[in-house]
């Protein structure tokens, strides 16, 4: 193999392994136009998820694991990947900011 054919191909395996795992994490973010927690799922029937919260003091928007910007409607939760919460909503995994 000569020099330039050899450094073209270092360069191309180079850019190779680092476009594979940057386009991994990029596919794994979340979604901004995430669709809401289906209520009927097997996770939220775990959690008990309600859309609305039994407990007005209580709710989604005001948890510690809810990662969504105040004002909101929905933001994104660690317990449901792939989907949002609902800022109104509830579920047994409810942990109080503070």
């Amino acid at each position: 193999m000569t020099d330039i054919k050899r450094r073209k191909f270092v360069t191309l395996m180079g850019a190779t392994a680092t476009i594979v795992p940057v386009s991994a994490l990029v596919a794994s973010l979340p979604s901004h136009a995430a669709d809401l927690v289906d209520p009927e799922s097997a996770q939220a029937k775990a959690l008990q998820y309600a859309a609305e919260t039994p407990d007005a003091a209580k709710h989604c928007s005001n948890c510690a694991l809810y990662s969504g910007a105040e004002g909101d409607e929905s933001g994104p939760c660690p317990l449901f990947p792939g989907a949002a919460v609902s800022a109104n909503a509830w579920c047994s995994a409810y942990v109080p900011k503070g």
